[in-house]
């Protein structure tokens, strides 16, 4: 069996912590829709296993002793499981759940945000130098593919061919002293029994960093084009962590040369990519607009306006959610984005603060001219009347449809803004918002 982790696997094995003064012990690795996590046994509460988990002191008998309770180890950044099937790096280790009985046997559970397979030793990957993931709909908006489709139809039948060629990467260059790149590639991967193959067009995001960085600093950069895609088209992408790289484990042969680069397989806890909208869903911020240099100025704009772009951008996850959350959820972003472009024209922090909701919208809608498929002063008259009503108890409640048109209006206003700031010629920007399919408004049905 190959070293994977996929959903539902259950794998019992050595533990790991690059402590020698803690016991060895086997334990039970699973993946399951909760996460990654690894189920610790102990035998008796005085256990380093248990001080992870209990609190200080909790069911030793030194404690009733009057004795000074041993002192807790703490938890692990990186623990390493190991089986038959091979190696596994956990690395973002944390503490959670127990079952024990009193002055006894228990075990608990520590939940992993990041597994790097055939990593068999200490290796510190939650600074890791390059990391690559895979965000739907990238490969797409570029507008580049690895494979050349040909048919031919001979006086025989129909012939059908699939060349793989190799496609530019996008050198986008440094971003905060991380590089980032767009790497084309593509995979042929056989089905179980090789009677099927599934030809792959891959489009890998990728950071490298000369010096080793958190994960979170480069996940920020991968992050930033997934959300430039959601509010492009607004549809809920996927990005999704594949490959990483530390200098210090480098690719070696049994005879201990080393071979340059090891892109390690990562696993993470939702690794499921987002399928592509099943009709005609246009990009409104298009690659051709921005280019390479585009490509920066929106990391920095997506950097510098994250308090009014961030809860605009997570609603889109608010599925099972009514109107009054997404609207309370989208609200302080708009109204976040009217104060911080008030502060960008200079107008004094203390003025802005106490500038109005209405005032706030009208200076959003002062970049948009008349690119929008709505009257724009109608709609700052409606959000401010819906918005209020909800966050008010002395106001009339507003109607749940004037909520959600409310709610998908001020989105739309968020996403042209962007695509303005980005450079969208505003005659462009309207035509491509007539395609859009958040300009068709809720109707209340009688």
């Amino acid at each position: 069996m190959v070293n994977k982790l996929e959903m539902g696997t259950r794998r019992v094995g050595d533990f790991i912590d690059f402590d020698p003064d803690t016991p060895e012990v086997n334990m039970i690795l699973e993946r399951s829709e909760h996460g990654i996590s690894i189920t610790l046994p102990w035998s008796e509460p005085g256990s380093p296993y248990a001080g992870w988990f209990v609190g200080d002191g909790f069911m030793q008998p030194s404690v009733l002793e009057g004795e000074e309770p041993a002192e807790r180890k703490p938890v692990p950044k990186r623990v390493l499981f190991h089986d038959s099937h091979g190696p596994i790096l956990l690395t973002g280790c944390r503490a959670k759940g127990f079952h024990a009985n009193f002055w006894g046997p228990g075990s608990g559970t520590l939940w992993s945000r990041v597994a790097i397979l055939g990593v068999d030793h200490d290796v510190e990957y939650d600074k890791p130098h390059g990391l690559k993931t895979e965000i739907s709909g990238l490969r797409e908006w570029l507008g580049v593919t690895s494979w050349k489709e040909t048919y031919t139809w001979p006086d025989g039948p129909v012939a059908a061919s699939f060349s793989s060629v190799v496609a530019d990467k996008f050198e986008i260059g440094d971003v905060d002293g991380i590089a980032l790149s767009f790497v084309p590639g593509w995979a042929v991967v056989p089905e179980s029994g090789r009677d099927a193959r599934t030809l792959k067009d891959l489009m890998r995001c990728t950071t490298r960093s000369t010096d080793p960085r958190s994960w979170r600093d480069h996940y920020a950069k991968h992050r930033a084009i997934c959300d430039l895609l959601v509010l492009s088209r607004w549809w809920n992408e996927s990005c999704v962590e594949v490959l990483a790289y530390r200098e210090d484990d480098p690719l070696t042969t049994m005879d201990g040369k080393e071979h340059g680069e090891q892109w390690r397989n990562v696993v993470v806890s939702d690794d499921t990519p987002t399928a592509p909208p099943s009709g005609y869903r246009p990009h409104i911020i298009r690659f051709a607009d921005l280019q390479v240099g585009g490509i920066k100025a929106w990391i920095a704009l997506h950097d510098e306006f994250s308090r009014a772009l961030d809860p605009v951008i997570t609603c889109i996850n608010l599925k099972e959610a009514g109107g009054h959350t997404r609207l309370a959820h989208t609200g302080p972003g708009l109204e976040a984005l009217g104060y911080l472009l008030m502060i960008r024209d200079s107008v004094a922090e203390k003025d802005a603060a106490h500038a109005s909701l209405r005032a706030r919208l009208e200076r959003i809608l002062a970049d948009l001219g008349d690119s929008l498929p709505f009257e724009g002063a109608d709609w700052v008259d409606s959000f401010v009347e819906v918005y209020n009503g909800i966050k008010h108890a002395n106001r009339a409640e507003p109607d749940m449809v004037d909520v959600l048109n409310a709610w998908q209006r001020g989105v739309l206003v968020v996403r042209a803004w962007v695509a303005a700031e980005l450079g969208v010629p505003l005659d462009e920007l309207k035509t491509r918002l007539k395609d859009d399919s958040q300009q068709h408004g809720f109707v209340k049905v009688t």
